[in-house]
């Protein structure tokens, strides 16, 4: 796992959740703390957020960069 995050703020992202497609901005990111553990990003969803927080701290897994 990499230490540092492959994405960067303003980075348009998206992730699909049960069919359903995300999207959103990544304002800031965190390394990883240590070995094993992924980078933190904030990301501000877009539209419906997939939980009930419009903006929150996630891991990489699973996003791609909007093209």
């Amino acid at each position: 796992m990499a230490l540092y995050s492959k994405y960067s703020p303003s980075d348009l992202v998206e992730i699909t959740i049960a069919g359903v497609r995300y999207v959103g901005l990544v304002l800031s990111t965190t390394p990883a703390p240590r070995r094993g553990m992924r980078p933190m990003l904030q990301v501000e969803w877009t539209g419906e957020p997939p939980r009930d927080y419009r903006v929150e701290w996630i891991t990489e897994q699973g996003l791609k960069l909007v093209q």
